[in-house]
């Protein structure tokens, strides 16, 4: 494993409290999945890359009768998933944080495949392995859902030393922040991150799919999918389909 994601995994592989649904996921059926998805299928497959403790993808389960599937690079997570989600504990399992374009988690293919807050920790080359494998394991005419970090974050802005690497990374470290030290306990308090700068940006890094629309989400009442925003926790989210 490279020395980055060893960073990023050690980081990110702790116990930690996320029972929420994201704000944005409430949103982004009824604002876009319905807009372009005709959702006449009795099962609707859904895998969430990423997927924590599994909030978001179970979501879907509940309200929707979508059927989850899930996988991230903490054991933890993963099992609070199955915990939570006992009808299918065995759609939710660890894998490897180094990509690669054969990986097929489940030996199947998916309608829709999200993932929020999740592929900017990867580097450019480890992006565009993960973006071709999870392509493979869309269905004819699949979905995605994707976040970015703009740099009109706060991570950027305020904690990152603005020296981008050969690879695309910049590091960032947190443990000049006095609320979030005090929040997460742990070893070390810095990590990489993928920033995306632009929509034309946002478009270069996922050109493997037809983008649909475009948007952002931040910590604004004013968020919407629809346009460009300067907020804080900026990121950018991108719908596209399979080409």
């Amino acid at each position: 494993m490279e020395s980055y994601l060893k960073k990023n995994f050690h980081f990110w592989n702790r116990k930690y409290f996320a029972p929420n649904v994201e704000g944005f996921i409430f949103r982004l059926k009824p604002y876009l999945l319905d807009k372009y998805i005709k959702f006449k299928k009795k099962k609707f497959e859904i895998l969430d890359f990423g997927c924590g403790e599994g909030s978001n993808v179970i979501f879907f389960e509940k309200n929707y009768k979508f059927i989850p599937y899930g996988v991230d690079i903490s054991s933890d997570s993963i099992r609070k998933c199955k915990s939570k989600c006992k009808k299918y504990k065995n759609n939710f399992k660890v894998i490897n944080p180094k990509p690669n374009i054969n990986d097929n988690f489940f030996n199947k293919k998916f309608d829709l495949i999200i993932s929020t807050q999740v592929l900017y920790y990867l580097n450019d080359i480890d992006l565009k392995n993960r973006l071709i494998s999870l392509n493979k394991m869309l269905k004819p005419g699949g979905y995605v859902f994707f976040t970015m970090m703009g740099t009109n974050n706060e991570y950027y802005k305020y904690f990152c030393d603005k020296r981008k690497s050969n690879d695309g990374l910049y590091k960032v470290d947190l443990s000049s922040d006095k609320n979030y030290k005090k929040r997460q306990k742990q070893s070390i308090y810095y990590h990489y991150i993928n920033f995306t700068k632009s929509e034309k940006d946002l478009k270069n890094k996922f050109r493997l799919f037809k983008p649909l629309k475009i948007g952002y989400y931040d910590g604004s009442l004013t968020s919407t999918f629809f346009s460009a925003s300067r907020s804080g926790v900026h990121h950018y989210t991108f719908l596209g389909k399979k080409k």
